[in-house]
């Protein structure tokens, strides 16, 4: 089971404890702090599960991030480095809503899976801001409009607690990300030395000489690993360029049988 349905599967069993329980019976499992004395250090992280509310929206968030969280974790992070990357998200999320709550509102309620769905969504299209949508709208144009539908949000109902927690979250998770080998894009953003995901190498350019000896391949040399760094670059190349839908699914079985006889070798 990938990670991305992990989380999904915990939304939908947020949803059915909220069928069951009521909306005050799973408030349990949201971040509610009315003073620091009395925080449940399980919140923490159950908040992305606690649905004391429901409307189509939670349904939506769920689909966005099941199907953006799938691209990320499938084509650059895998199963382990992408749980990882939703258990900072979530923890700096919640620091942040206890640090801004403490100060400005103690009565906020942080819950469900639309706060940490949309640091996805956006990370998804940072990473790949040149993708299309329908009516070839550009990813980078979808983000801006997804953003200020969310500060207009905050801003009208005077969430001064959650504009906070989502703008500074932007910021730092954006700086997570970086050093999880993502946003290559975005060089000015710092990266911690020898953090991050290794790339596959681009094949050489072969380089004309003008005159000397010329090297003759032999059967002491290995032919198979140059193809297949040769030809997964080919695939890389071509999900960069047009996502990994791109891929047909022949390919994508190419790719996971090349990937897996690189981590052998």
């Amino acid at each position: 089971m990938t990670t991305t349905w992990l989380v999904v599967f915990g939304s939908i069993a947020g949803l059915v404890l909220f069928a069951f329980l009521g909306g005050a019976g799973v408030l349990g499992l949201a971040l509610i702090q009315p003073n620091l004395a009395d925080l449940k250090l399980w919140t923490l992280v159950t908040w992305p599960f606690a649905y004391p509310q429901f409307s189509i929206f939670d349904v939506l968030a769920i689909f966005f991030f099941w199907y953006f969280g799938s691209d990320l974790e499938r084509n650059e992070l895998g199963r382990v480095k992408f749980a990882w990357l939703l258990v900072t998200f979530t923890a700096v999320l919640s620091i942040l809503a206890v640090f801004f709550g403490s100060v400005l509102d103690p009565n906020y309620v942080l819950a469900g899976l639309g706060m940490l769905e949309m640091m996805v969504v956006l990370l998804w299209i940072a990473q790949w801001p040149d993708r299309v949508f329908i009516f070839n709208i550009p990813a980078w144009l979808f983000g801006v409009v997804l953003v200020g539908i969310q500060l207009i949000q905050y801003l009208g109902y005077r969430s001064w607690v959650m504009l906070l927690v989502f703008v500074v979250g932007l910021v730092v998770n954006a700086f997570v990300a970086r050093q999880f080998g993502l946003l290559d894009k975005f060089a000015w953003i710092p990266q911690v030395a020898g953090s991050g995901q290794p790339k596959a190498p681009k094949p050489a350019k072969a380089k004309k000489r003008k005159s000397g000896p010329t090297v003759v391949t032999g059967p002491w040399e290995s032919s198979t690993v140059s193809k297949d760094e040769q030809r997964m670059d080919e695939l890389l190349d071509k999900i960069h360029a047009e996502g990994a839908d791109a891929l047909t699914s022949k390919e994508k079985k190419e790719l996971m049988q090349l990937r897996e006889r690189r981590r052998r070798s």
